[in-house]
């Protein structure tokens, strides 16, 4: 017997026909000649991987009060989180809390507990009348806990409580499964409706059945002196004959509360047995699992059903197949006996996408009142393509009802839930295709959707607002403001470049900008007739109104509105029914004390419950010829900035009894840009920025009370005082680039109580100052580049305590917070695509409308007032862009500014272009015919080439075409079609204008220019450079070229297996094989005759499977990163003679394999400003750009290259986290069952720092585990002990090349110091990248 396979000789992959004998004794060919010269030394690179979009595919959605019985909880997990989430009034769901430090996959999730949830409105929980009201806030164990079985074999019981700053946190308690005889731990898991016991199996023959302890003693452990959590008493395995199939707990008989009954279905060769295992709760379980499990023999068609639904009735319980449901009863009786009903279904959807008939998924039992269930149950089926079905089964007959529910626009998986509402049930769909929806089910009505969960999986491609990708250069702005000097020499643009994926199936498809930030939900969109420069919210003080005004200011005047308090009406206030000063511009307004100041530019006004006063400012201040610039309002103080003649002055004012007086008058230097008023030191100041002509911006502090000096009249003292964020030793700061300040905003650290002044300048800028008051003259300034345009600043009073400060700037707004900078993005659930509006001003909402919750704020964006809810913490917010199919290709198009895609509509690929910014499909497919030797042109649906059932989109590709004096830029297309044929398609595009009037400022015109059949075989992989195209027909690679208007094949070179991507990088072809890694083909060589053929130049040694490759760095020190389906990565080095193979540098694993991988300027403005390569981090490349890669379960991951030194500090780092229970619910360290074990594995060296390894197998660093280690500054306690310390402080002294530690204290250096340094390299490590 022989075969036919692939073997490397003399560094190339040759066929060879070989016998069995020889190939299992490796003499397949001779040792390949080692050359003479020793081989280079490949540069050091190790990998920095971390997740910065985590995967949205959510697998479980279980109600659960892990909080309270006040709290109506859900939990959604995914494959590595925990998401808590609240359902509130409105029937929406607000993020709680997340939880994802359980270093290991979820496998399984149930609830454990019953819930206590109130029935009527001003009706306590159930059984919990006698608890006082503080108690059922904040109980010492809640009504529920959540089990989960991670992959690696722990079982994890979680409940939440707060903390001393009034934080949700998470307390857990662990407990290892037996992993050497139960394999894959969790695969099945139930618990009984008791809650005494959990069992867990896999999907061999052993089960686990753990008695749990009862809640209330659990909480009475809680209350003791020295609390403990420990929910599992005892377990008892057994082993059964056959594979486990299903394993569920029946309910007991009613009025049995003792009763247990466990049912398994085993699958054993050629036939299923069904086993019952009955017991009461207070014997024994070895006793009870001593018994023999034969079962009882199912029927054909029962043998391996795809849902065991317990009813709450007759011990019975509800079996789905693919074909039949049925129910069974009294199965304690004797054999079960089945009784088919039919479901009220309908045909498949326009969701299904297989080809036979869709299945039912999940089920979910919607919460009744208790006694409801003595006699009847209830149950909501659901289909994968959406369908719903709920079924009623009473206790003296079977199914009494069953009616379709309709269909919804989302696949379900297995996220299928009911939740708790007091006048409807509240249904939540999720699946691993498109996004999921939360539902309003109320009697008598059909489904309504009330609600979104963002869901982008499965992704296929994705790619970034640039052309590097395809070797073109960024194209620049033609604003100069558009881009920022680079430390490194070049040029980072301010405005990011933007991150889109093909996502979904089906009429779901669409395309998905991921943007990542604090997300505003849009509660109310108004618009206004003009635009709008601020807003306040004012309270209708003594009016008959029910509400609230918005007081407006507009460019040459103000106006009120009236908002309803339910925000269902809004009404435009006649200027003689309110009393405001409407014929000027407000510029300042505060409600305080039962009163409401109002400043315009030529009144101020005091508004009264019982009337109001108004004053002419020239009156009070006694100049008449003065102009108001500025003003600011605190309590009974005003300030005014006021022009008079050629000089500025500050006047300070003070209301009593409704009466203004004139308090004190400060002459100023130079110009007045902006004022404020906050206390600093106990002292009240008002603080202005002033600018004196082309001179630096000052910040100066002027006392209220004439007792007090002036102090700090200028803190803007010097270059020195200002730093960028973080110790970055970048761009030196010449601080009359900053331009004149424009707004200041005080706010206070919640934490360390210091005074933070946020400051915002002309020229996009945000400068920062903390001022403690214990040292009142150490100041720290900080700057942070916005953008081009000037940055406004506006407090950011109730959104999540007092330290927020909202940032406007190039009409995007963020939010400074302690924990950093985040973008804010504006979000309506009805319009998904809706772009982010260009935000101006801000204002806080909290105050009237108190029942929203703290965080409600007014957004101004011209014209528009929309009221939102900020979100507390940051997340992904994406944005789509339906498409009508599955999107299969993307890319950008630098020179026509728009997304080129490729969707399959029902089958039929299509080509389409799209605004990045508005979302629309700019396309104008047409038809080209030459007539009379020119071309005429039609519109068509399809072009030439697509529109056909039979051809399936493989790649695309854009091609700058430069050869013998013609030029073109087209975009290249390759189809594969049946019989393993395939085409070639070039495609022409050109952008036209067209009259406003139709919607669209522009469109694409596009047509097929050139195509070509290959009948070869499929095109698997396509590139272009200048001359010509690469096609990798089989495993042929060809590259064509035209002459007289036809493709011609100038040299060719058979690979060892098909290419699954190509690239020109430095005039050499690299080819990723699907099974033999990487091979580089110089193919502009020259044989002894002339002809062009493609020589091989490198291969790599190993085989290696591949997905998709991405250059970084480059030459000497270039390498390339392959992606395997295997969930690797691989770095490849090719050394500079071709005598070598190529060589492996690091080798990484992750969660997910990547699919594609792209290069991009993808940080926000404020850290690609400063950032460049320091700390030991390897630039990847172009300055100032990042390497991400789109995994195949919807997560982003991005990719940082380290030298030796910093691997070696962050390895360690991330060591010492992985042993300690700060950062892990369950160490790694605990996984030995060995206590002496444990203890020698966690003091090991080598597991503190690795040695150098030079195959690159360890060289990996975690950046998620480095992320736990900074968000919750866990150093000094992972370091607590003084070897570790010993080495930490070696480890950084060999990273200090900028002197961050002289900066920080005098030598000898503390601790702390160290300590500081160390956060911030993993600050510069771990910054934003989206």
């Amino acid at each position: 017997m022989s075969v036919q396979t692939f073997v490397l000789e003399n560094g190339e992959w040759v066929a060879r026909t070989v016998s069995t004998f020889e190939l299992m004794n490796q003499k397949i060919s001779e040792e390949p000649k080692t050359p003479t010269s020793a081989q280079p030394r490949p540069p050091f690179h190790a990998v920095l991987t971390r997740t910065v979009v985590d995967s949205p595919i959510i697998r479980w959605v279980l109600p659960v009060q892990l909080r309270s019985a006040r709290r109506n909880d859900v939990a959604l997990i995914s494959d590595h989180s925990v998401q808590i989430c609240e359902l509130g009034h409105d029937r929406q769901l607000k993020d709680i809390v997340k939880k994802n430090d359980f270093g290991s996959r979820i496998r399984n999730a149930v609830v454990m507990g019953s819930p206590q949830y109130s029935r009527k409105a001003s009706e306590p929980a159930e059984d919990s009348g006698h608890v006082k009201t503080e108690d059922l806030e904040h109980p010492l164990l809640p009504p529920q806990l959540l089990i989960l079985a991670l992959e690696r074999g722990v079982l994890v019981f979680l409940f939440l409580q707060k903390d001393g700053a009034g934080n949700w946190t998470w307390v857990s308690s662990t407990h290892k499964v037996p992993g050497k005889r139960l394999v894959y731990p969790g695969f099945h898991m139930a618990i009984d409706p008791s809650s005494t016991f959990l069992v867990l199996a896999c999907p061999e023959d052993i089960f686990v059945v753990y008695r749990l302890e009862q809640m209330s003693v659990l909480e009475a452990k809680r209350s003791e002196p020295r609390p403990s959590f420990a929910p599992i008493t005892g377990k008892v395995s057994r082993n059964v004959e056959g594979i486990i199939h299903k394993i569920e707990f029946l309910h007991p008989t009613q009025g049995h509360t003792s009763q247990v009954i466990l049912l398994i279905i085993l699958v054993q060769p050629e036939v299923s047995r069904l086993a019952v295992l009955e017991w009461n709760s207070w014997i024994g379980l070895k006793q009870t699992l001593k018994k023999d499990i034969k079962g009882y023999r199912l029927d054909e068609e029962y043998r391996m059903p795809l849902l065991v639904v317990p009813l709450k009735v007759r011990n019975a319980f509800l079996v789905v197949t693919e074909r039949i449901t049925a129910t069974c009863s009294d199965i304690l009786a004797g054999p079960p006996v089945f009784i088919q009903f039919g479901l009220a279904s309908r045909d498949s959807t326009e969701l299904h996408l297989g080809t036979r008939e869709p299945l039912w998924t999940a089920w979910t039992r919607p919460i009744r009142h208790p006694p409801y269930h003595a006699k009847k149950d209830v149950i909501y089926l659901a289909r994968e393509d959406g369908l719903i079905n709920l079924l009623e089964c009473g206790d003296e007959s079977e199914i009494e009802t069953s009616v379709s529910m309709g269909s919804v626009d989302c696949n379900i998986d297995t996220a299928f839930a009911s939740l708790f509402h007091l006048f409807a049930d509240v249904l939540v769909t999720g699946g691993d295709s498109g996004p999921g929806a939360v539902w309003n089910v109320e009697a008598r009505q059909s489904l309504q959707r009330i609600g979104s969960i963002a869901n982008w999986s499965p992704t296929v491609d994705f790619a970034m607002t640039n052309d590097l990708m395809n070797g073109t250069p960024r194209k620049q702005s033609a604003n100069p403001g558009a881009v920022a000097p680079s430390s490194s020499g070049g040029e980072v643009p301010l405005r990011p470049d933007k991150v889109f994926a093909c996502s979904g199936r089906g009429i779901t498809g669409a395309i998905v900008e991921f943007r990542y930030g604090v997300q505003a939900r849009i509660g109310l969109d108004l618009t206004y007739s003009s635009n709008i420069r601020h807003c306040w919210a004012v309270s209708n003080l003594g009016g008959s109104d029910d509400g609230f005004y918005l007081l407006l200011a507009l460019l040459d005047g103000s106006t009120v509105l009236h908002l309803s308090s339910d925000l269902s009406e809004a009404s435009e206030k006649d200027n003689d029914t309110v009393p405001y000063d409407l014929s000027s511009t407000t510029l300042a307004a505060q409600e305080t004390s039962g009163a409401i100041v109002q400043v315009t530019v030529n009144y101020i006004t005091i508004v009264t419950p019982s009337g109001y006063y108004q004053n002419l400012i020239s009156d009070v201040i006694k100049d008449y010829v003065a102009v108001v610039a500025d003003a600011a309002v605190w309590q009974d103080t005003v300030a005014l900035a006021v022009h008079s003649g050629s000089t500025f002055k500050i006047v300070l004012l003070r209301i009593r009894d409704f009466q203004i007086s004139l308090q004190h008058v400060f002459d100023v230097q130079g110009e007045v840009t902006c004022l404020a008023i906050q206390t600093y030191c106990g002292i009240l100041f008002v603080v202005a920025g002033l600018q004196q002509g082309d001179d630096e911006p000052t910040l100066a502090l002027y006392p209220t009370q004439p007792e007090h000096q002036c102090v700090a009249p200028n803190i803007l003292k010097s270059d020195k005082d200002l730093i960028p964020p973080a110790f970055t030793a970048g761009i030196p700061v010449d601080k009359t680039s900053l331009g004149a300040l424009t707004s200041i905003v005080c706010a206070r650290e919640e934490v360390s109580g210091s005074q933070v002044v946020a400051m915002g300048t002309k020229n996009g800028y945000l400068v920062t100052t903390s001022i403690d008051n214990a040292r009142p003259g150490d100041l720290c300034l900080k700057q942070h580049r916005f953008g081009a345009s000037p940055c406004y600043v506006f407090s950011g009073e109730g959104v999540e305590g007092s330290d927020a400060v909202l940032v406007c700037c190039d009409a995007e707004l963020a939010i400074l917070r302690t924990a950093g900078i985040q973008r804010v993005w504006p979000t309506d659930g009805d319009r998904p695509s809706m772009p982010c509006p260009p935000i101006n001003s801000v204002a806080p909402l909290h105050r009237q409308l108190l029942e929203y919750g703290k965080s409600t704020t007014i957004l101004i964006a011209g014209p528009r007032i929309m009221i939102t809810d900020l979100e507390h913490r940051p997340k992904p917010v994406p944005r789509y862009f339906p498409v009508g199919g599955s999107p299969v290709n993307i890319m950008y198009s630098s020179r026509l500014e728009a997304l080129v895609t490729v969707v399959s509509k029902d089958g039929l690929p299509s080509l389409h272009f799209l605004d990045p910014v508005t979302g629309c499909d700019l396309s104008q497919p047409l038809g080209r015919r030459r007539v009379n030797g020119s071309y005429e042109y039609s519109d068509v649906d399809y072009i030439a080439g697509l529109g056909n059932a039979d051809t399936r989109a493989v790649c695309m590709a854009t091609w700058t075409y430069r050869y013998a004096g013609i030029s073109g830029n087209w975009i290249v297309l390759a189809l594969r079609r049946k019989q393993d044929e395939s085409l070639l398609l070039i495609i022409s595009a050109e952008s036209e204008n067209i009259p406003s009037q139709t919607g669209m400022s522009r469109r694409i015109r596009f047509w097929t220019k050139f195509d070509r059949k290959i009948r070869a075989g499929p095109i698997s992989a396509v590139a272009t450079d200048e001359s010509g195209v690469f096609l990798c027909v089989g495993q042929d690679v060809q590259y064509h070229i035209i002459e007289d208007n036809k493709f011609k094949v100038l040299s060719r070179h058979e690979l060892p297996s098909p290419a699954s991507c190509m690239r020109v990088v430095d005039k050499r072809l690299h080819a990723f094989t699907t099974k033999h890694s990487l091979v580089v083909l110089d193919y502009k060589r020259h044989d002894e005759l002339g002809y062009k053929e493609m020589a091989r130049l490198h291969t790599d040694a190993i085989s290696r499977n591949g997905l998709h490759s991405i250059e970084v760095g480059s030459p000497p020190r270039a390498i390339t990163v392959l992606s395997d389906p295997m969930c690797g990565i691989h770095g490849l080095w090719a050394p500079p003679d071709p005598r070598f193979p190529l060589r492996l540098i690091f080798q990484a694993e992750l969660q997910a394999s990547v699919r594609r991988f792209a290069r991009g300027f993808t940080r926000p403005p404020w850290v690609s400003d400063t950032y460049e390569p320091r700390f030991g981090c390897i630039d990847s490349g172009l300055a100032g750009s990042d390497i991400l890669g789109l995994a195949i379960d919807g997560s982003i991951q991005h990719f940082s290259f380290l030298d030796q030194r910093a691997w070696r500090l962050l390895r360690f780092i991330q060591n010492m986290a992985l042993v300690s229970s700060i950062i892990y619910t369950h160490p790694a360290a605990a996984d030995s069952s060995d206590e002496e074990d444990q203890q020698n594995h966690y003091h090991e060296v080598d597991w503190y720092e690795p040695p150098y390894d030079d195959s690159g197998l360890k060289r990996q660093v975690d950046g998620d585990v480095l992320q736990r280690c900074l968000d919750r500054r866990a150093l000094e306690k992972l370091f607590s002990k003084p070897l570790a310390m010993d080495r930490l402080r070696e480890l950084l002294d060999e990273m200090d090349k900028e002197d961050v530690l002289l900066y920080l204290g005098e030598a000898p250096f503390q601790d702390d110091s160290y300590f500081e340094l160390a956060y911030c390299i993993l600050s510069y490590y771990l910054s934003p990248v989206l």
